[in-house]
């Protein structure tokens, strides 16, 4: 009786284990997400990479970037990326300025390829090495999330609305925001809709800060790191992450991280997710810095392929 009683417990204590590693540590369930032939029907077959930059450069480099340090650049056939480091509202901050005559070759990328299930996470560095990436920034770690609607690399994954703000990267090279209630997945597939992301809130709309501390959203309001997506015009876009919660950045609450969105030169602009999942990836490695001291796993991530 005494040894049954023992297997009994030491069962027991296994299968509580095995709950508990499944619930928080073992990746399993989600759908692998296959990759898709891309038609670009917008594409300007005209536009190149120096028409692009010429036309852009007539708004003129921001000040905050004239005097900004340069980390590193990048440039092939279709994509140009500079990566500047500043100071702002005592914090690091790191933005990569990114031209390309073609929507598409900003990119979603998935833990394991896979949306959804539990504990399918994977580092923003282990995501762009997966895609031979030359820059990666997380995103809004959808899967995260139970609602909301999720389109990546031109494929509807969630269509269900929550009452985020959401922001959508056409096929043509413009951006748009809107509150998910206003509209669906499938009209925003059909509109041309080649990314949507969903975390927020917005930051900027027509150079206008619309964020707000007094949102009721606790996480706005207090000093945090924070990741960013903005547009400058057509075809050239702002990733930007800001370091927080250690001795040399403070972070920066939601209505300073629109400040820096709007000094950079975006005229829309929107947050993704932050805190310890802000992470900026370029040429092999992390070049900002964690809050943890490491990277997050997360879900998802934005990336450029080299």
């Amino acid at each position: 009786m005494k040894k049954l009683l023992i297997i009994y417990h030491f069962l027991l204590l296994l299968l509580t284990i095995l709950i508990l590693l499944m619930e928080f540590v073992i990746p399993h369930g989600g759908e692998v997400i296959e990759e898709v032939d891309i038609t670009n029907q917008y594409i300007d077959e005209d536009l190149n990479l120096e028409d692009l930059e010429e036309v852009n450069n007539e708004y003129d480099l921001p000040n905050i970037l004239k005097y900004a340090e340069i980390l590193g650049t990048y440039q092939n056939d279709e994509t140009s990326i500079t990566i500047y480091s500043f100071r702002m509202y005592g914090s690091d901050v790191y933005v990569a300025d990114v031209y390309t005559t073609d929507a598409t070759n900003i990119m979603s990328g998935l833990a394991y390829d896979t949306f959804g299930g539990k504990n399918v996470t994977e580092t923003v560095s282990e995501m762009a090495e997966d895609n031979n990436a030359i820059f990666a920034i997380n995103a809004d770690y959808a899967s995260h999330y139970d609602e909301g609607i999720v389109i990546k690399n031109g494929q509807i994954l969630r269509s269900s609305i929550s009452d985020r703000e959401a922001v959508a990267l056409y096929y043509d090279g413009t951006v748009d925001t809107f509150s998910e209630s206003n509209t669906s997945a499938s009209e925003l597939l059909n509109a041309g809709a080649w990314q949507v992301w969903s975390f927020g809130p917005i930051l900027l709309e027509d150079s206008i800060i619309v964020s707000s501390t007094n949102d009721g959203v606790s996480r706005n309001e207090v000093d945090n790191p924070r990741s960013a997506f903005g547009i400058v015009s057509e075809n050239h876009y702002m990733f930007v992450t800001i370091d927080g919660r250690s001795n040399d950045s403070d972070g920066v609450d939601i209505e300073e991280l629109a400040d820096i969105m709007l000094e950079i030169g975006c005229t829309e602009a929107y947050n993704f997710d932050g805190g310890g999942s802000a992470t900026m990836w370029f040429d092999g490695e992390v070049i900002n810095n964690p809050s943890s001291g490491d990277e997050r796993e997360v879900g998802d991530c934005v990336y450029i392929v080299e």
